[in-house]
Parts: C-alpha cells; structure tokens; sequence
C-alpha cells in the first residue's frame, strides 16, 4: 500500500512539474530573436521540433543553426531526442523561410540540454552598432521594411552618418512609400558625402513617386554626374524613359533613351525594353493605355 502512495505522489509530481514547464509560443518574427535560442516545427519530420539558434552572417544574412531535436510529452513536457543528421544544419531565413519560431527560456535550454551559446558564435558576434545595422540591412533586403525601420532608425538617432545607414534608411522608406522621409532625409545625408550617387537616385525615385518630375529629373542627373557605373546609368535611363513613355511625351523619351543607347551592354535588359517601348509606341497594348 506504502507503495502505491509513493508511486502516487511521484507521478502526482512528475506531472505538475511537467505541466508548470514555461509553454512554447510560436510568435516570433525572425528579426525579432537574433542571438538567441529558438525552436521551430521540423521541416522534415512531422511532430518533431527542431532547437537552433539565430544569428547574423554579415555576408549573407539571418540564418537559425540546428542544435537538436525534440519532441512534446504527454504533459507537454520537453523530451530532446538528440541530434538528427537528416536535418539542415542551417537555414537562412527570410523570405523563403519565414515561419514563426517560439523562444527557448533558459529553463527550455536547461530541460533540453543546450549551452548559453552555440559552438562558434563568436565569430558572428558584433558590436551594438554592427548589430543594428545589418539586422536592418537584412530586413530591408527581405522587404520587412517596418521591421527594418525600427532598427536602422535606432542607430540614427546615434550615429546618423554610419556608413551606408543612410542610404538602408533610403531603401526602406522608399519600400514604404514614405517618399516625404526619404526627400527629408537624403538631403542631410548628401551634405556629409555630396559623392554618393545612390543619394541621388533614391531621393529621385522619390520626387518621382511623389509627382515632383522636375526635381526627380534633376536628381537622376546628378545620379549620372557623379557615377562612373554604366549598368547604374542604364537602369536610370530605362527607368526614365518608360515613365516617358507613359506620359506620351516623346521628346523626354527619347532623351532618356539615349541614355540607355550610349550605356547598356548589346543584349541587355535595358535595351530589349528600349526596343519595345519604341516598338509599341504608336501602337501601344490595352494594359499600356490603361495607364496613362
């Protein structure tokens, strides 16, 4: 009987402790759990959970490194089954991989076994300054513009002329549509490097997206003033010439067109479209005029 009792209040425990386990969530955002310990459903094995750890490559981006797998108990406990070989051993995310993961506490970490960090995390660790700038580099180039914001206008308020920050700052208010903090924000920027062609052709898609044509010319040729970078003068051209084109202004059309002609390498991108807009203009497809 004595031992019944004690098989009892053994299970009895064993199951409020399992139950008193902190739950996983899966709500988090990428951006939002970089050096940290997350876990996220296998991709390979259903009812398996894999353990990882997020972090900033400066080369390539945010990637979750695997560590483990685990598997949920009948209370939901944390059961980690070890390291399974089938599994990637890491993963960039973004926009292919962009999925909700949940945050290991450390007492996920204790229960599972897992260090404080990864093997290796050294090497992918970066000052505070470092840190803010390519998490939103990375967000920017996965088009998570308002999470990009926050991080990159951070830095600003520290160190407004970090390099490239403000031109990351361009991006991301552009991919926003908020075209009045780029034209706000580029201006200073130019005043500490005049040099930058980039400034220059932001702050023009700007102006342009904002219906200030005139202004939006103006910058686009200070943009090919300043750059030596033919696939860069293209690119302008093209971009110029179409709206152009919308616009049935023919002159300014071909204005621009010259400058593809005088750029773009035989065979490019901007050329092909150069000969079709010259192609279509007095005979232009239904989804053109529907734009004009």
């Amino acid at each position: 009987m004595k031992h019944r009792i004690l098989f009892f209040l053994l299970s009895l425990f064993q199951c409020l402790t399992a139950q008193t386990t902190e739950p996983l969530v899966f709500d988090k955002h990428y951006g939002d759990v970089i050096n940290r310990w997350v876990a996220f459903p296998s991709l390979k094995n259903q009812g398996s959970i894999i353990a990882g750890y997020v972090y900033l490559d400066a080369k390539e981006g945010v990637f979750v490194q695997y560590q483990l797998s685990f598997h949920f108990g009948p209370q939901n406990e944390l059961i980690a089954d070890g390291i399974d070989k089938n599994e990637l051993f890491r993963l960039r995310l973004g926009r292919a991989y962009n999925f909700k993961l949940a945050a290991l506490s450390s007492e996920h970490c204790a229960l599972l076994k897992i260090p404080s960090r990864p093997d290796g995390a050294a090497y992918y660790q970066f000052t505070t300054e470092q840190q803010e700038y390519l998490s939103g580099k990375y967000l920017n180039d996965d088009r998570e513009f308002e999470r990009a914001q926050v991080f990159l206008e951070r830095l600003y308020s520290q160190q407004p002329h970090y390099p490239n920050l403000e031109l990351q700052l361009a991006y991301c208010y552009n991919g926003q549509r908020r075209y009045d903090l780029t034209i706000t924000l580029l201006p200073k920027a130019m005043e500490n490097n005049p040099n930058e062609p980039l400034f220059y052709k932001e702050l023009a898609f700007a102006f342009l997206n904002s219906g200030m044509t005139s202004m939006a010319e103006k910058s686009y040729q200070q943009c090919l003033e300043k750059t030596t970078d033919k696939s860069l003068k293209s690119e302008i051209g093209s971009s110029m010439a179409y709206f152009f084109y919308l616009q049935k202004k023919e002159d300014k059309f071909k204005e621009w067109s010259k400058v593809v002609t005088d750029n773009a390498e035989q065979g490019s991108q901007y050329l092909i479209l150069l000969q079709q807009l010259e192609n279509q203009w007095n005979n232009r497809p239904e989804r053109e005029l529907k734009k004009l």
